[in-house]
This record gives C-alpha cells, structure tokens and sequence, in this order.
C-alpha cells in the first residue's frame, strides 16, 4: 500500500548526494555532517521504503537497482524545485511594470514612483503609457486608468478625483482681460474631439454654450496636450483639479472659476493577477494607494470611495 506521507526531507538529500557522489564519505563532505549521520539517514529512508536500497560490501557501500532508481527520482524533482524557485526569484527582479495615462504619468505617477523606489532601493519600476480604451499589452502590473462616471473595474482602488476646472496661463488671462466667468465664454476655448465638457461646464456656469461655427476653438486628442496648450498661453482649458495643482502653485496656471463638472469622475489604480503575486507590485500598489490618500487628503479620498460606490459628488 502506498505510503501517506513522504520520507524525511533530510534523508532523500542524503540519498542525493549519495547518488552523486558515490560514497559514504564524500556524501558526509559534500552535506558537511559526519560519516555516521550519512550512514544514519540512508538506513531511515531504507526502513521507510521498507525495500533494500543499499548495498553493501565490507566497507564499500553501492546503491541497489531500486535504490538507484529512487535517487533518480528525487534528483528531476529537487532539481524541478530548484529551476522553478529560480524563476520565481528572477520574476520578482524583473522591472514592476506600470501603465498609465499621459497625463498622470508626470504630474503625479513619476514624483510617487521617485519616493517609492527612495524607501525601495531594491525595486525596479518600468512605466509606460497606457491610451484610454487601447489595451496594454502585455497586461501590466498596475494600471492607472479612468472613469468618467465613477464605475471602475473590480478589485480597483479610486486614487485621485477627476472634477475639472477652467484654467488658463497668466498672460493669456492678462492679454483678453478675463475677471469674470462670464468673459470665458468669449475666449479661445480648447476641447478634445467631443466638446462635452465645455457644454457641460458652460451649462453649470448658466451660460449657453456657442453653437457650432461660433467663436474660437483649439481640438486636441488628450488631455495632456490641452494642459500644454494653456500653459503655452493658447486658450482657456478645462483640467482635471488634483492633477494641475503643481500649475496652479507655480503660478503657471490661473484657475477662473470655481465651478467644477464631473464630480464623479475618478482616476483608479488595478492591480493585475499577475502583479497580486508579486510582493514588489503589490508593495508599489499600497505605496500610491497611501499616498493618494495624503495628497487628496483623507477626507478627500473617503469621499471619492464613496462617490464611487453611491454615486455622489466627492
């Protein structure tokens, strides 16, 4: 009847290295344990096998058919044991791999990632862009990504709150005397393809929004190039509040009003399946999710949870 446990992990190294090295005496030096503890344990494996695998001959002691086909065995197997915790270590030095929109990517992702890897010396991070609805292949170890509504995927963490704001450079604010909210209607607007966001703030603001052909438009593809617009003096955009902060400080940006629109819009961190079995991911992962916290503010980042799960304006 087949045996319900294992041999004692000790003996079946001995009778490893024993099959290697031939001989009682280079096993107790290859082990660094004394001659008898060699002859001690190869005796337990072969009371436990309950079948002869040792030969022996005087002073000369040889594996038998069976013994010798055992020491095979337990060779492949710790050797498979050996090559997979090999590539496990070798995984967990590879670079965390992080994808995330353009627009994230410098104006909060690199100066966390900087801190991060200050504390994490041990840690390689490789960030890449992630463009909004394109997948990343192959699937990152985090993903930073956004939802308009505040719908995000499952097992994501929101981490930085989405509602926009009309901003524009200083000089563009002093060169078409902008005051009050009203004389952003009248200036150069820059929108991305859809125009909804400057329908959606004119109509919060009580003003109704140019029909098309009206007034001056700049379009561009993203966000980011539209906050490299304003800042460039071209027009007044609609940017996403926490993200512009560092303008704003600067003074590089000018913020005209404090009508906000999408309030349930959310920036999100998702860890992959891949990245929960990494400890560097998951240790990057708790690192941006405690630190979306202090740069929002506790109460801040409660209220984008919450706006998330009930649906309300963080």
């Amino acid at each position: 009847m087949a045996q319900d446990r294992l041999p004692p992990l000790r003996a079946l190294k001995t009778l490893e290295a024993f099959h290697q090295s031939g001989s009682v005496t280079a096993t107790a030096r290859a082990l660094n344990v004394s001659h008898s503890a060699v002859s001690h344990q190869l005796k337990q494996i072969e009371d436990w096998a309950g079948i002869r695998l040792m030969r022996r001959d005087g002073r000369q002691t040889a594996l038998t058919e069976a013994g010798d086909s055992l020491a095979l065995v337990i060779n492949e197997s710790f050797g498979a044991i050996r090559h997979e915790i090999d590539r496990l270590t070798m995984r967990e030095k590879l670079p965390v791999s992080v994808a995330a929109l353009r627009f994230v990517i410098p104006n909060w992702l690199l100066p966390e990632i900087e801190a991060f890897m200050a504390e994490h010396p041990d840690v390689s991070v490789y960030v890449q862009e992630h463009i909004s609805d394109q997948p990343v292949s192959p699937e990152p170890d985090l993903m930073i990504g956004f939802s308009l509504d505040g719908h995000i995927p499952e097992g994501a963490e929101p981490i930085i709150a989405g509602a926009a704001i009309p901003v524009c450079a200083p000089s563009y604010q002093a060169r078409h005397n902008i005051r009050r909210e009203a004389d952003i209607a009248r200036a150069t607007l820059l929108h991305d393809e859809d125009m909804r966001m400057w329908r959606t703030w004119l109509s919060a603001a009580g003003m109704e929004a140019k029909a098309d052909g009206e007034g001056r438009r700049l379009f561009f593809s993203g966000s980011a190039l539209i906050c490299d617009a304003a800042l460039s003096g071209l027009g007044v955009a609609l940017c996403r509040e926490a993200l512009i902060e560092p303008y704003l400080a600067r003074g590089e940006l000018v913020r005209l009003s404090d009508i906000r629109i999408d309030h349930a819009s959310v920036y999100y961190l998702a860890l992959s399946q891949h990245g929960m079995d990494r400890r560097a991911a998951r240790a990057l992962a708790d690192w941006l999710l405690e630190r979306s916290g202090l740069r929002c503010g506790r109460v801040q980042a409660d209220r984008v949870r919450r706006s998330v799960s009930e649906g309300l304006s963080p």
